[in-house]
């Protein structure tokens, strides 16, 4: 029989619960301390005013019984593997509210006319998946059976109501996005797997619990069509700002914000340029590559626009008084990038409207079309092209990283690969400016 405990034993505080603090592990926290640090870690998770309401209670229990793991560590746990599970629930409520009432089916292979169902619960979805299933088993054997895929937009998707299914769909129907997200969609299907369908035991921490709420809000919330500022799954378009770059000829390379121009230092050896990027001085984006800025290159993390220079202090301010250049937002996920292969060599990634205007000579080669999030994962991807031929695709999503491919050839062929995934692309020509020296990216043309 289990054991029957008081009820102050009931309100006492776990003490595996307690190590758990701002720095990390350490020293047990006082109860009161622990309460308000728990409920911190996961009260910015804020569901979108449009979410439908199952999905939307069903999180909002999550987040207030996460707070009593304090109480039981366990609970911790179970949190965790209910907000997997709430995932295909988030998903399953979306898709009736996209059918707005009626699912369309249609042959793949032409022998069957179109099949459109009524649909006004996720019940009525598995009803007429599995009815469309029938009449492909009820035709004769001598004659080729019908291939149904559900018709999302101008796409023909395999939909078998599950959560993979599910997953193509809102990536067909543009709901959920981002190259890198796939791979960790696919991770967390994965975990609801093992959880729907267990086979041990186990525990989790309070911090992984608290992160995979923060990513089930960003999912949800995406869904519904509402990126998340800061987010790491499903971001926000991110602000530019107007920053000066400079560098001399020994190597030095600085940035800051453009105001620092005003500032009387010796500038006497230094280049100047001024551009809008997302990682200037004390941004929250990180890019390892800011150095390497090139304005026909995207050999930066975040976007970054060219807007003057090179030239000395004096000049730079002088034009950005004159031009009085403004700060703007971009998006970075699921950009479309050109990447030139020519003689063994892959060259960093381009803007299409960039490469629209590049001379014969420099057309020589492949080109590669890729979307992807970051330039490095589009140049990993094509360089793996070579390297790598069985563990990359040429067509589609590459499942071996955080790239989809959407065509090779011809400078030509490339650049309709582009204009078919983002529209009619105008062309464009930056000067040939560029930080020197990049160690990230040695080659270019």
């Amino acid at each position: 029989m289990a054991e029957i405990r008081s009820l102050e034993e009931l309100q006492s505080p776990d003490r595996t619960a307690l190590v758990f603090t701002p720095f990390g592990l350490g020293g047990a926290m006082p109860a009161e301390r622990s309460a308000e640090f728990l409920q911190r870690l996961v009260a910015d998770c804020e569901l979108a005013s449009d979410v439908a309401e199952g999905t939307r209670r069903e999180f909002d229990r999550l987040q207030r019984l996460f707070a009593y793991g304090l109480l039981d560590y366990d609970v911790f746990t179970v949190v965790d593997d209910r907000a997997l599970l709430v995932m295909e629930q988030a998903l399953r409520e979306r898709f009736v509210q996209w059918c707005a009432g009626a699912v369309t089916f249609e042959d793949a292979n032409g022998v069957e006319s179109p099949v459109v169902e009524d649909v006004r619960t996720y019940d009525d979805v598995f009803a007429a998946v599995k009815k469309v299933g029938r009449r492909s088993r009820r035709r004769p054997r001598q004659q080729p059976s019908p291939q149904w895929r559900l018709r999302v937009g101008s796409t023909l998707i395999d939909f078998n109501g599950m959560l993979a299914g599910l997953r193509t769909w809102a990536r067909a129907a543009g709901l959920l996005r981002g190259q890198r997200t796939r791979g960790i969609e696919h991770a967390m299907s994965k975990l609801r797997d093992a959880v729907a369908h267990p086979t041990g035991y186990h525990r989790t921490m309070p911090v992984e619990t608290a992160r995979t709420l923060h990513d089930l809000a960003e999912l949800i919330n995406q869904l519904w069509g509402h990126p998340t500022p800061g987010g790491r799954l499903y971001p926000a378009p991110v602000e530019r700002d107007i920053v000066v770059m400079a560098w001399d000829d020994e190597g030095s390379v600085h940035m800051a914000q453009a105001d620092a121009l005003r500032d009387d230092t010796d500038a006497d050896g230094y280049h100047f340029i001024l551009i809008r990027s997302a990682s200037g001085p004390g941004s929250r984006y990180e890019d390892a590559y800011w150095s390497a800025f090139d304005a026909r290159f995207e050999t930066t993390q975040f976007p970054a626009e060219y807007l003057w220079g090179p030239g000395s202090r004096s000049e730079a301010l002088a034009w950005l008084d004159a031009e009085q250049p403004k700060g703007d937002t971009v998006d970075y996920v699921d950009r479309v990038f050109m990447l030139r292969e020519h003689d063994g060599q892959v060259y960093p990634p381009m803007r299409p409207e960039v490469a629209a205007v590049l001379t014969e000579e420099e057309q020589r080669g492949t080109w590669h079309t890729v979307r992807a999030d970051f330039p490095e994962h589009a140049f990993a991807h094509v360089r793996g092209l070579s390297g790598s031929p069985h563990a990359h695709v040429r067509t589609g999503d590459c499942r071996n990283c955080a790239a989809h491919h959407l065509g090779s050839g011809s400078h030509e062929q490339a650049l309709r690969a582009a204009e078919d995934a983002i529209g009619v692309v105008t062309p464009r020509r930056p000067p040939a400016v560029r930080v020197p020296d990049s160690f990230f990216w040695p080659h270019r043309f």
